[in-house]
This record gives C-alpha cells, structure tokens and sequence, in this order.
C-alpha cells in the first residue's frame, strides 16, 4: 500500500528502472562496415582507411581513432510502417551524415548517463534517413572517444540494431520520472501523498507492458499533471545549452567534429519540440561550422531567423580573461560581435564565460565601451572557500563601469531540466526577494550533444506544475531585458571576480603564455606600421591578414588553452603555430617599413620614448626615440656598456649581479644609485620545487609549503 511510503517509494524506483528498457524493442541488427583512420577524413574520402566489417560487439578502435561507418538493413516486413529507429553506440561519438543533406543528427556514449535514464544519443528516427523500399543505408563519422576524451569500453561496436518505438511507453516513462523526482522534491503534505498514491496506482496496472496498459497508466497520471501552481513568485527560464571547450581533454580538429554532432542534433530535435530554444556561443565555433559543413551552417542561420537559435556571447572564443592583455578582450569582442551581426544580422549585449577561472576587474569597462552590458557565468560557485554572495548583481568594474551579472543559481551549465533542478534555483537563489526570474542552462556539453529527449520531454511536463517554480524556454537576451529594471536594489560586488580554484592556470604551460604576450606586442607593432603606410605611403591597409593573425591568437586565449589546462597534445599543436604567427607577422611589419622608409630605422611604436641597446654586427649602440616617432641615428656605446662576465660575476653600468655557487643570487648592487637591492643574509634566484602529493596542471593547494621544498642543484658554470 502506498501509504507505507518507503516500501511504496523502493517499489516506485525498481518499476522505473525496469521501464527504461521497455519502450525499445530490437527486430533485428544492421551490417557495418568501417573505413578507420588515425585522423579524420571528408565524406568524399570515407574509403581511404582501413576496411573491416563490424558486428556489435566487435573491436574496432583505440583512443581519437575515426572511421567512417556503413550501416545497412532491411525493415523486416511486419515491421513496416511501424514507429522504427536506428540503435547505434559507436563506443565514442558519432555524426549521421548524409551526402546531400550533410549533417543529420549526432551521437554519443553511454558513458553519458543519469539515474534511472541516458542522456546519450543513440536513437536515430528512420525518418531522418528518408529510408526507401524498406532499406536501411546511413553513413556515421565516427571518433573512438567519449565527451570527455576518454576510452571506453575497449573501442567496440556496442550498438547497431532496428528497433521499434513504443510512444505510449515512452511517454509512460517520462510521465512517471517528472513525478518521482517532483514527489522527492515536495515537503510532507497533500501534494506529495497524491503524487505517491498515483504513481503506485499506475503500477498495478501493469503486467505485459503493452501500449494499452501504458494508455491507461498515463490516465492514472495525468490528474496530477495537470495541477497548475498559482500566481508565481518565481519563474525559471530555461535555454538548451552544450557548453563546448574548443581544446581540452582533445585536440581542436575533435572539436570542429563535436560542433557539427552537438548542432546537427540541436536541429533535428527542433522539429520534434516546438517550445526548444537553443543558445549558442564562440564565433569560432560556428566559423569552423562555415568551413567545414556549409549546410549544417545555413540550416543554423535559418534556425536563428525563426528564433529557435540565440547567438549568445559578444566575444570570439569564451576566453580567459585574467591572462591576455585588455587589447585582446577589446579584439574578442570586436571580432565576436562583427561576425554575428554580418553571419546572422545578430545584436549580441552580453558576455557569455560560464566557466572560465575568475574575471578581472576591467572587464565590466570593455564591456561598457563595447556596447555589452550583460555578464554569465557560474563559475564563481567553485569556489574552495569562501561561497560568492550573489546570484543577480550590479558588478561594478575598476572605473566605476557597472554591468548586470547573473550567475546561475542552479550553478551549473549542465541542467537536467528536472523538478530537482527548480527546487534547487528555488533554494540557491540569493536574490529571490528580490528577481522574480532566473536562469537554467539544460543539456550535456563537451560532445555530450547538448540537449535530448530526455530534458525535452521532462520541460513539456514541468510549464506550470503544482508545488514547483514555473518554467519557460526562453533567450537569455529576454531574460536580462526582463531583470534589467529596478537594478539599484541589486547587490553590488566591486573589482575583479577572484575563482578561489584553479592557481596553477597562472603558471602552468609558461610557453603558450609567453607567445601569447609577444603576439599581442607583435600585432600592436605590425598595425602601427599598417597605419603609417597607408597613412604616409598610400598602401591598402592589411586587414584581412591581420584579422586572420589576430583570431587565431584569440583562439589559443580560449579558457582551456592559454591556462594551461589542457592535454598535451593542444600544445604540441598550438605552440608550432605559435612559432610560425610571429615570422609572419615581423615579416608583415618589417615589408610595411621597407616601402616606407629607407636605410635603417629604430621605431618606437609605444606612448613613451625610450633609450634602447641595439647589437649590430660591428657592436652595441645606443638609440633614443620618443614616443610613436623613429630615428636613424645610432651611438655607437661606449665600453662601458659592454657586458662583462666572470666567474660568480656578471654587470653593465647599470648593475653588478654576484652569484652563490649554488647558483642563488648573493648581490644585485644599483650601480647607478649605489644601492644594494637584496635584504641582508637573503638570496635570491633560490629554484624551490614542491611536493605536490595531490596536485595537477590546475590547482595549487592551500597546504602546497607545509613541507620544506627541495631547491635546484648547480651542476655546471661558465662565465
């Protein structure tokens, strides 16, 4: 009996695990046959790799492998006509393509699971494939990796089958799932007795499992659906989200292929789901879409004039902010606001970073100056000690620019779109006295395909349901337009957003780092002489040159490649084009001068003058140049200036440096002001390595000192 709620409650979620498998039913398997390479291949190159025919089951690849599968079949005959799909698990991720069409819809893992469900994607509708005479016949580009780059399941074939589609046990189930978990969201009281006694009533009524027994449940059910909640003190508005890092635990070529996977499936689902709304972010990404596969791209831009699809984001990757320098924010946004408005004729007003490491202080003025004036994240909920304050806030910047920030109060971009997750948007929410509206990002990122059925059918359930916050899908844009009213009775957080997580970024891959900074200088330098040259010399400025340099430097500023928080394989990859952009950008810079100017010329592009050493082949000179001018005379320096170097010495006229012979530094005298610059009885220069028993690339633990570091060894010198 219902009323023995535990008993009652441990009968409810043996029956829902044991429905999850029902409403599928296998009627036969499909042939496969893969053509696997180590790298990915186009479509008109799909039989250029390694042939083998698969059966499930069947081992066909090892970590980042690809190939492109051929599954073909027969509708058995007392199928036809019946509601038929494809079951495919590629053991990694997959994207249905066709020749004509290009991209249909993507697939992914089962790794990619919750309680009591899967938020995979391996269902493929045979409408999709406009199946004739009852054969089967559809191409899969398939990567042998999972959303987060790992390798399951020994890189097997796990599904290939024809199954039918039971739509009353399907609804049945989510039916079932949006009550159990709201019954588990409710405090004691009538709402939630009613919602136990119907779910157990609608257990007894099954015995076959059969589509007439699920009509009959649902009836049981829909009573207890139907109870709407009054006028509401709170409303949660909810946008399909796939968070996608262009370069984390896989390379960038993975990327471009999980973009195609994640948007395909956003497009097909939309014509099941009238209410989806989906948002998207990073320029970048949608470029690579452009490139790569133009039809998904112009489907993507139709789905954004029917105002399904919400570019989101005014920058061009959702890049790290505390490492580039304020000119690469400033060309984020240019670069990301230019390509939305000339792709999709898009006003995009908002910075979308909802999991970058901390924010810095001068962020909310390049907003301001960029005409942005909305800010997401969630990040500031990682927090390892101290618990952000707010949810919905003015954030006020270094100058005074003040931007309206939201963080979301669920506190994470992956939502299950589930009763659990209003109640906790209920309970978080730290200003909810104050916004009656706040924000949800529902679907599985990083390749997981972003949103599914199984959010979908959840939100169609959940509108207005008794004993919760209602919910709307909705653009983010609206949102804040909607809380963009009475903003003075918000809280106000002043500076910069400090992430109490993730040091280590700051420091790790000092490589990326240090290349990043050249190529902002470098690009500084080159338009500087872009300008003189068209502005004295009459030549057409290099703008799309310089607009390729500039965005591939902004891509490696995404906020899992300048960190330092990705595989090895991004740098591998990323730090040889770092080597190549500044050949070719001093090659620019310097041809610019060549037309310009003749003989040899200091520049000094900066606001400041300078005195510079210039080495020439006969020697050191001495150069003065003041600010934003240039100069063709060179002193030759005089001796003095020279470099001198001995045994535990080295100095110029400037300063002596005397060295330990453990390589520490024991002495940095001014020669100039005749002071000693280190404390007494202090070294410096003293290499500390510490045990990190617990650390990673990322973190830097608050007990890292505790035990005495080990210091660097000298094992050689020479003056």
């Amino acid at each position: 009996m219902y009323q023995f709620e535990k008993n009652t409650m441990h009968r409810i979620d043996n029956f829902m695990g044991r429905l999850v498998h029902k409403y599928y039913k296998v009627i036969g398997d499909l042939n496969c046959t893969a053509y696997i390479t180590r790298e990915p291949v186009r479509y008109e190159d799909r039989f250029t790799g390694e042939k083998k025919d698969l059966k499930a089951g069947d081992h066909w690849g090892d970590l980042f492998d690809c190939a492109w599968m051929h599954f073909t079949g027969e509708i058995p005959a007392e199928s036809q006509g019946e509601n038929l799909v494809l079951l495919i698990d590629v053991s990694g991720e997959g994207l249905c393509y066709d020749e004509k069409r290009g991209p249909l819809t993507g697939l992914t893992h089962g790794s990619v699971v919750h309680e009591f469900g899967s938020v995979r994607k391996h269902v493929v509708p045979l409408d999709l494939l406009g199946t004739k005479d009852g054969r089967i016949d559809l191409w899969v580009d398939a990567g042998c990796n999972d959303l987060f780059g790992n390798y399951v399941d020994s890189g097997d074939l796990k599904e290939a089958f024809v199954a039918v589609l039971y739509p009353e046990l399907r609804a049945f189930y989510y039916d079932f799932y949006t009550l159990r978990e709201a019954f588990h969201c409710m405090e004691e009281g009538p709402r939630r007795s009613s919602i136990i006694r119907a779910l157990n009533d609608s257990i007894n009524v099954f015995y076959d499992d059969t589509e007439e027994e699920a009509k009959h449940a649902r009836k049981i059910l829909e009573k207890e659906l139907a109870k709407v909640g009054g006028t509401p003190s709170l409303t949660v508005n909810f946008i399909g989200n796939a968070h996608i890092d262009l370069a984390w635990l896989w390379p960038i070529r993975e990327t471009i292929r999980k973009g195609a996977r994640t948007l395909s499936t956003v497009d097909q689902l939309m014509d099941r789901y009238g209410d989806y709304v989906f948002g998207v972010s990073q320029p970048q990404l949608l470029l690579w879409m452009k490139m790569y596969y133009p039809q998904l791209f112009e489907r993507i831009k139709q789905r954004v004039k029917e105002g399904r699809i919400e570019p989101q984001g005014g920058m061009w990757v959702e890049a790290d902010t505390n490492l580039p320098g304020g000119e690469s924010l400033v060309r984020q946004i240019l670069f990301g606001t230019e390509f939305w408005k000339r792709e999709f004729d898009a006003e995009v007003d908002n910075v979308w970073l909802p999991d970058c490491f901390g924010f810095t202080a001068s962020l909310p003025q390049i907003m301001r100056k960029s005409g942005l004036k909305y800010f997401m994240t969630q990040k500031m909920s990682w927090n390892d000690h101290n618990t952000f304050p707010y949810h919905t806030f003015r954030w006020k910047g270094l100058d005074g620019s003040v931007v309206l920030a939201h963080m979301l109060p669920e506190e994470t971009y992956n939502s299950q779109a589930s009763p659990a997750s209003v109640r906790k948007i209920e309970k978080n929410y730290h200003e909810k006295g104050l916004c009656d509206q706040a924000l949800a990002l529902f679907g599985v990122g990083d390749g997981g395909g972003g949103p599914s059925a199984y959010h979908l059918e959840k939100l169609k359930r959940m509108k207005n349901l008794e004993g919760l916050s209602p919910t709307v899908q909705r653009f983010a844009r609206d949102f804040f337009h909607d809380i963009d009213r009475n903003t003075e009775e918000y809280p106000e957080w002043r500076g910069g957003l400090y992430l109490e997580k993730h040091r280590g970024t700051f420091t790790t891959q000092a490589r990326n780092k240090k290349y990043n900074r050249y190529m902002e200088n470098a690009l500084h330098d080159l338009e500087f002489a872009a300008v003189l040259a068209k502005q004295y010399g009459g030549k057409e400025y290099p703008q799309e040159e310089i607009a390729d340099i500039w965005k591939e430097v902004l891509l490696y500023q995404f906020h899992d490649i300048i960190p330092g928080s990705a595989i090895k394989r991004v740098y591998d990859e990323s730090v040889p084009r770092y080597r190549i952009l500044p050949d070719k950008t001093l090659k620019m810079t310097r041809e610019l001068y060549e037309d310009l100017f003749a003989g040899e010329l200091a520049v000094n592009t900066q606001g400041f003058d300078r005195m510079e050493y210039l080495k020439k082949d006969d020697g050191w000179y001495q150069v003065a140049v003041p600010a934003f001018a240039a100069t063709g005379q060179f002193e030759k320096a005089e001796q003095s200036a020279a470099l001198k170097a001995e045994d535990l010495r080295i100095e110029n006229e400037n300063l002596s440096v005397r060295f330990g012979r453990d390589g520490s530094i024991v002495s940095i005298f001014d020669r100039q002001n005749g002071v000693e610059v280190l404390p007494d009885g202090q070294v410096a220069n003293r290499l500390a390595v510490y045990n990190e028993e617990d650390g990673n690339a990322w973190d830097i633990e608050v007990y890292y000192d505790e035990q005495k570091p080990r210091a660097f060894e000298l094992v050689e010198q020479k003056a």
